[in-house]
């Protein structure tokens, strides 16, 4: 029976090398895999890559106006295919999420999305707003901050400097944009120091 999977994580926490390990597996046992992302992600370009430095080659790149089920549709007519992997699955458009659901549900293909839960000001990206409500099995994905605590939360720096408001997407490694992963006690007292150190000044 086929499912709808949403498996988050902070930054860092192996989210694309686990769709590549998914990727390995299925195809192992002579499964046939679709991989997608949102043309939104702009690293890679048209690849999903991995912080270890492993890439692979994504089969379609969507855009707002793409339907996922019809170009799913269109691909069966002449390919088998098993499972749809979805890379950066936090910048889809809710829509995009129900097509996803149609892909399990009228065609009994399983997807597994992987994604941010939320983003540096801690507001969930509308794609995963959207799997946590509509996917079948949400698995959170492990990430330690430097104090031991889970990381949970994903702090933006813009040139090397704490950022705390902004735009909702930035792109890590654009613009001397980074991103740290941390525990959400860890980032409070983050936010505090520097804080504290712009009001002296």
């Amino acid at each position: 029976m086929a499912n709808l999977y949403f498996r988050h994580g902070a930054m860092g926490c192996g989210k694309t090398r686990n769709l590549m390990k998914e990727w390995y597996d299925y195809n192992e046992h002579d499964q046939d895999t679709l991989i997608i992302k949102p043309a939104r992600d702009t690293r890679g370009n048209d690849n999903v890559e991995s912080r270890d430095g492993s890439t692979r080659r994504v089969d379609y790149l969507i855009t707002s106006g793409d339907n996922i089920y019809k170009i799913i549709c269109n691909h069966i007519i002449d390919h088998n295919l098993d499972c749809v992997l979805v890379d950066e699955a936090q910048f889809l458009s809710r829509e995009h999420v129900e097509q996803l659901t149609d892909v399990v549900d009228l065609l009994d293909i399983s997807v597994i999305c992987f994604g941010l839960r939320a983003d540096f000001q801690d507001n969930l990206f509308p794609g995963s707003a959207a799997l946590f409500s509509l996917a079948d099995v949400i698995e959170g994905m492990d990430r330690n901050c430097e104090c031991g605590n889970k990381a949970t939360r994903n702090v933006r720096f813009e040139n090397g400097v704490l950022a705390v408001e902004g735009e909702q997407v930035a792109i890590d490694g654009e613009n001397n944009t980074t991103y740290k992963a941390m525990c959400r006690n860890c980032k409070k007292k983050l936010v505090k120091k520097i804080n504290r150190e712009r009001f002296v000044k």
